[in-house]
Order: C-alpha cells, then sequence, then structure tokens
C-alpha cells in the first residue's frame, strides 16, 4: 500500500514539474527585425531616371510594390542596405 502511495506521488510531481516546465505564449518574444535591414524599391522611369517608391523594413511589402510598378510596364530594382 506504501509504495502504491509513493508511486501515485512521484507520478503526480512528476506531471506538476512537466507541466510548469512548459513555457506559455506570454513569454514567447516576437521575431526580431534587425533595424539594418531596409529594402528600397526603385522604378526606372525613362529620362527622369531611377525614383525610389517607398524604404520598406520586410522584403514582402517591397515585392509587392514592386511587382505592382512592373505590371505598370517598369524596370524595377529591390535594394537591400
Amino acid at each position: 500500500m506504501i509504495r502504491k502511495m509513493m508511486l501515485s506521488v512521484v507520478a503526480a510531481t512528476a506531471t506538476v514539474a512537466g507541466v510548469t516546465s512548459i513555457p506559455t505564449i506570454a513569454d514567447a518574444s516576437p521575431p526580431a527585425l534587425l533595424p539594418h535591414h531596409r529594402f528600397e524599391v526603385l522604378a526606372y522611369r525613362g529620362s527622369e531616371g531611377w525614383k525610389s517608391h517607398g524604404v520598406y523594413r520586410l522584403h514582402a511589402p517591397a515585392e509587392l510594390v514592386a511587382i505592382r510598378l512592373r505590371h505598370a510596364g517598369y524596370r524595377v530594382e529591390i535594394r537591400e542596405f
């Protein structure tokens, strides 16, 4: 009987210890944005030359602008700095 009780205590302690060691969502940090990464969208406008169409912290929004400009017929580059 004591053996069963000790086994139950050990199992309960292990379960509680395992649950408390799992990090919660609040403990998780958001992905870091590196401050040195910037993406500039440049479009070539014939006689006007290269014109900036914005600087973005993430590549995805820069790519969306570049796609829109390419569909409008411009030659486009995305430069990272």
